[in-house]
């Protein structure tokens, strides 16, 4: 009943990238604080979220959370720039997903 509650809040939405979240699949509810600062474990305090966008946004705070994005999107335009600096960032970013993917035993998952 709590999970269902929590799923309603944003009609079934991820609060963190706003796609839609299967309720028969597996999701998170996602402490909006989170426990690590402070957040209690309380229907008011969750929000629905895929398990990978939830797992991205750790625990940080809002705001940290928020720098990371804009850093994120940032990122992204000096890449679609051509920024040869931001290129090799890049690339050594995509060979570190690989490397963590690789090393799931019984991954198929593609990076996203």
């Amino acid at each position: 009943m709590q999970r269902e509650e929590v799923y309603e809040k944003t009609g079934g939405r991820c609060h963190i990238c706003g796609g839609e979240i299967d309720r028969e699949r597996r999701w998170a509810a996602d402490h909006i604080l989170a426990y690590a600062l402070g957040g209690k474990h309380e229907v008011s305090n969750y929000l629905p979220a895929h398990g990978s966008c939830n797992k991205y946004r750790s625990a940080y705070g809002p705001e940290e959370y928020k720098w990371i994005t804009k850093l994120g999107v940032w990122f992204r335009t000096q890449i679609t720039n051509g920024s040869p600096s931001a290129m090799l960032l890049a690339e050594r970013f995509v060979r570190h997903e690989r490397g963590k993917q690789k090393r799931r035993v019984g991954s198929d998952s593609k990076i996203d």
